[in-house]
């Protein structure tokens, strides 16, 4: 019922220095220099010291294929449900999911109750309508109803612009969902999102910047992602950022033997948040889904799947080789996600917030992950009862195994 964190250098995510934190029934009661407390007066209370830690908010995907994705070449590349264990472990206590490629076998009402799976075992899960195509994929029959009946839903997408796997929707095909998502939100009393996925192709930022330039929506409703799939969709980002939409890294795309575009995630981030603005850039995994590669002549030559772990490892690697300050860093996986999806309650260290909180050492590792003020992970182990991990520990280390060596595109 209450937990007392001790002593830890607290980024929330802007430096607090040396304080007490306090959690009450999941949600952080109060934070102070010194917090003193009585067993007598409460009888439940566990009192942990983080001398020498640092405490964060725990970090919000908001992209992930929580159901599963693919699968491009064919039904044996479809991945797996996502694993807690692949998540609270590696520092990610809120997700956001969303399908991508395969909007035919994969549903809406899958990802619902896949959404629902996580949040009933301890971390938190929200999720956008859709999928690449347009007409997008929906549960209720529109975007704007998905938004006002299902109190999951924040936004939409994937949606597909240069890429081949899309529909290559115009400016005003853009335009048209990003109304609905607008109005949706609107009557649910949301921010609302359109989270888009941009390909390979040559048009790149083209069809979102016809749409930025000429409607009266606002522009923080718009997220572009995969931008550091190659050096030019990359420089593009920047100024994509400074127009108020979010610019998205994605921390599964990397240089790989046999794919050399993409620009490696801790440099991307670097470069957007010295040539962009800082409180419109975020970063997500891509985690979970299959993580196809092309040839040349657009051929399939490989495929993983991507590792949601990816998301602290990009991190803590633009602070400790590209030298970007921790609380410049930690907004892009924290507070800037949840402006982004209108989560007013998360990605931050403050009363009345959920406490969903992680304790770094000095070198930026997960020594623990709280989601909604329990231990959801411990020095790599996690804590909470998912029923399916333990039986299939093996293969998903196998499979993580692959994603480690594999640049995700999906």
């Amino acid at each position: 019922m209450f937990l007392l964190l001790r002593g830890a250098e607290v980024y929330a995510p802007e430096p607090l220095g040396r304080q007490d934190v306090l959690i009450a029934e999941g949600q952080i009661a109060r934070i102070a220099p010194h917090i003193a407390l009585s067993r007598r007066a409460l009888p439940d209370l566990q009192v942990r010291s983080l001398s020498g830690m640092a405490l964060t908010p725990g970090f919000i995907d908001a992209h992930v294929h929580i159901a599963g994705g693919g699968g491009e070449g064919g039904f044996q590349h479809r991945t797996p449900p996502v694993h807690l264990s692949a998540l609270a472990p590696h520092g990610t206590t809120r997700v956001v999911g969303l399908l991508g490629t395969d909007g035919v076998t994969r549903s809406v009402a899958e990802l619902l109750a896949e959404a629902r799976r996580i949040t009933a075992l301890g971390l938190s899960a929200s999720m956008l309508t859709g999928a690449y195509q347009l007409p997008t994929r929906t549960l209720t029959g529109t975007v704007r109803s998905d938004l006002v009946f299902i109190p999951e839903v924040l936004g939409a997408g994937e949606i597909a612009i240069a890429d081949d796997r899309g529909s290559h929707p115009s400016g005003r095909d853009l335009l048209e969902i990003a109304s609905e998502v607008r109005v949706g939100a609107l009557l649910a009393g949301k921010k609302g999102l359109l989270h888009i996925h941009v390909g390979d192709g040559i048009r790149r930022l083209a069809a979102l910047s016809a749409v930025l330039r000429r409607s009266a929506l606002p522009n923080d409703l718009f997220s572009a992602t995969h931008l550091n799939r190659n050096p030019d969709l990359l420089a593009d980002a920047p100024d994509l950022s400074r127009r108020g939409a979010y610019a998205d890294v994605t921390a599964g795309i990397f240089p790989a033997p046999g794919d050399e575009k993409p620009v490696d995630p801790a440099v991307a981030l670097a470069h957007l948040l010295r040539e962009g603005d800082p409180a419109h850039v975020t970063m997500s995994s891509d985690g979970n889904g299959s993580s196809p590669v092309f040839d040349g002549k657009g051929r399939l030559a490989g495929i993983g799947i991507g590792a949601p772990g990816r998301l602290h490892w990009a991190l803590r690697r633009a602070v400790l080789e590209e030298g970007v300050p921790l609380q410049r860093a930690l907004p892009v996986v924290t507070s800037n996600v949840a402006a982004a999806l209108g989560l007013e309650n998360a990605g931050r260290i403050a009363v009345g917030c959920s406490a969903d909180l992680l304790v770094l050492d000095d070198r930026l590792e997960v020594t623990q992950a709280y989601a909604r003020g329990r231990l959801a992970a411990e020095h790599g182990q996690l804590r909470l009862p998912d029923p399916f991990t333990s039986a299939d520990a093996k293969g998903r280390k196998r499979v993580e195994s692959v994603a480690n060596k594999s640049p995700s595109a999906t």
